[in-house]
């Protein structure tokens, strides 16, 4: 009996338990770290989404007046392959529909009024804003000079 005593106190000695592992208190205060950190990072998030739906505006914005001074700048009447300021002012004058954007603003582009050059060939500025409907703050502008060969 004393050999086999012996084998069941080496084998006691051997997986005897040790001190490791997590608490229930270190757990408790890693959650509370955890915690305190995520509540930290919510403004920055918020903000960030914010931002983001702020920069959708300004870029439909954006790309809205891109596409008016281009369109200005295509403006040929049927019979003439080089732009007259009438064709231009013409374009200029119609009343551009609200577009609206992907978080559902709505922007409506104005063109501003412009003139005729005193000499030909010239040049007519033109110049579109884009604003929120209802708002006379602009979210995008631009102004281009258009060459025009004739009255």
């Amino acid at each position: 009996m004393k050999a086999r005593d012996s084998v069941f106190q080496r084998i006691d000695r051997g997986t005897r338990k040790e001190e490791g592992g997590f608490g229930v208190i270190e757990v408790v205060v890693s959650m509370f770290l955890l915690g305190l950190m995520s509540v930290s990072f919510v403004p920055l998030l918020l903000n960030s989404w914010k931002d983001t739906g702020a920069n959708t505006t300004i870029a439909t914005a954006t790309q809205i007046v891109n596409e008016q001074i281009e369109g200005a700048r295509a403006v040929r009447s049927a019979s003439s392959t080089t732009p007259s300021c009438q064709d231009v002012i013409a374009f200029l004058q119609v009343t551009l529909p609200p577009v609206i954007d992907p978080r559902g603003v709505t922007l409506q582009p104005k063109w501003n009024s412009t003139t005729c050059p005193t000499t030909y060939p010239g040049v007519v500025r033109a110049s579109v804003q884009v604003s929120r409907v209802g708002s006379t703050t602009p979210i995008a502008s631009a102004v281009t000079l258009i060459y025009v060969a004739t009255a």
